[in-house]
């Protein structure tokens, strides 16, 4: 036992820290008591604190309220008038979204696609408190998202759908998503409805796999991931037929034209293609066998090229005794046969240029009075049917300029190449001649 001295008496430390621990002890219950008062009494003074601080806010207003004069009050009472009256309006505008949105899914909902479960009297009749009426339709978007999980998941019902020949069947459709299948008596694969309200179409065969989609099996199918706008741009386009016979009565003068034309333009391509432009050395050696009184050698030497010069040039050959005066008449009589035959067909081609486009407005005048007469008859109601009717009244328009580009085209190459052989023939006419005006 240790014990400490002093001048005024010894001191026990053992019993000084035994002591010592016992009052630590005591102060950390006692600290662990008042910690938990304030931790109980804390919520408590917070609620009452915001009570008092509401209270304040409110006795701040209504002294401010008071201070304030009675034109401001009765225009912060206008104010909240208005601002009512907008909720209000805006309350109304909710209801009525969520009511058509709950009409809209019943109207487009199609067979084997799950249905929205809210009560009728939910959507019957308008709602006197836009407010309660908001409250009260918010079960659709509920029954919404229980609809759109259902739907993903995959849902099955019986119905009827046309087939792809027009007959109406009974079967199962099964529809996942945007997506529907349809399995009936000897007809399955994906269907499509053109407008609400009607009949779904069978618009593709996949017997078996639907079949066993139905049966709850797992099948591999393929989706349209436009939503079925490609298919409705294909069946639209349908390709060069299909514009041809929305045509009507006016394309059938523009095709002839374009056949005509196109006919005329190969015989005449391939007619200038065999044609070689025999030069100067030609007429040189005509000349030169002329000179050594070899006059056989110089027609043979004439009518060897493939080239309406050589037909011109065994005509001057065999006046080439005759007075140079006499020869240069013969060459332009001539040049105006190659003229002609060079300019033959050329024409046509220039006709079918200007007359295509003039035949397509022809057309197009046609179609756009009978649409006109449509609406006379059956009013603008319905956009489709005269879209529909001003487009195929432009097909003939389309055809005309497609027609007249290539063969306005194609008259003009064809028109330089006849006028190069034109000045080819001439210029080794009057060659030749010059030659015999040099003897």
């Amino acid at each position: 036992m240790l014990t400490i001295s002093f001048a005024h008496g010894a001191v026990d430390m053992d019993a000084a820290l035994e002591n010592a621990r016992s009052d630590l002890k005591g102060a950390l219950e006692r600290l662990a008591e008042v910690r938990q008062a304030i931790a109980e009494e804390k919520p408590l003074l917070a609620r009452e604190f915001e009570e008092v601080e509401l209270e304040l806010r409110q006795q701040r207003r209504l002294v401010r309220i008071a201070r304030t004069s009675r034109e401001d009050r009765e225009m912060e009472m206008r104010e909240l008038e208005r601002d009512r009256a907008t909720r209000e309006r805006d309350a109304g505008y909710l209801a009525g979204l969520l009511k058509d949105h709950a009409l809209r899914i019943q109207t487009v909902s199609g067979p084997g696609e799950p249905e929205l479960r809210v009560a009728p009297e939910v959507m019957a009749g308008e709602a006197d408190d836009p407010a309660a009426a908001v409250q009260e339709r918010l079960v659709v978007l509920e029954a919404s998202l229980d609809r759109l999980e259902a739907l993903m998941g995959g849902s099955t019902a019986p119905g009827e759908a046309a087939s792809p020949t027009g007959a109406v069947v009974g079967g199962t459709f099964a529809a996942a998503g945007p997506s529907m299948w349809f399995t009936g008596e000897g007809v399955a694969g994906a269907v499509v409805r053109d407008r609400a309200g009607a009949r779904p179409r069978v618009i593709s065969e996949s017997p078996g796999s639907v079949a066993d989609l139905v049966a709850g099996k797992e099948v591999v199918l393929g989706l349209d991931v436009t939503g079925g706008k490609a298919r409705a741009l294909e069946e639209v386009g349908g390709g060069p037929l299909a514009l041809i016979r929305k045509g009507g009565l006016w394309i059938w003068p523009i095709l002839f034209l374009a056949v005509l034309s196109f006919a005329f333009g190969v015989v005449k391509l391939i007619g200038f293609a065999r044609y070689r432009d025999p030069g100067e050395a030609w007429v040189g050696a005509i000349s030169g066998a002329l000179r050594g009184g070899d006059a056989a050698k110089a027609a043979e030497l004439a009518s060897r090229p493939s080239h309406p010069a050589a037909e011109v040039m065994t005509t001057l050959v065999e006046r080439a005794s005759s007075p140079v005066e006499l020869v240069e008449e013969t060459l332009y009589e001539k040049l105006m046969g190659v003229q002609q035959k060079a300019g033959s067909l050329l024409p046509v081609i220039a006709v079918t240029a200007a007359t295509a486009p003039l035949l397509g407005l022809l057309g197009t005048v046609s179609g756009m009075i009978r649409t006109f007469n449509l609406i006379t008859l059956f009013g603008s109601g319905d956009p489709k049917p005269l879209a529909g009717g001003i487009s195929e009244a432009l097909v003939t328009t389309l055809f005309g300029l497609i027609v007249a580009i290539p063969a306005l085209i194609l008259h003009a190459f064809l028109a330089r190449r006849s006028q190069g052989i034109v000045q080819t023939t001439e210029r080794l006419g009057l060659s030749f001649i010059n030659s015999l005006r040099k003897e």
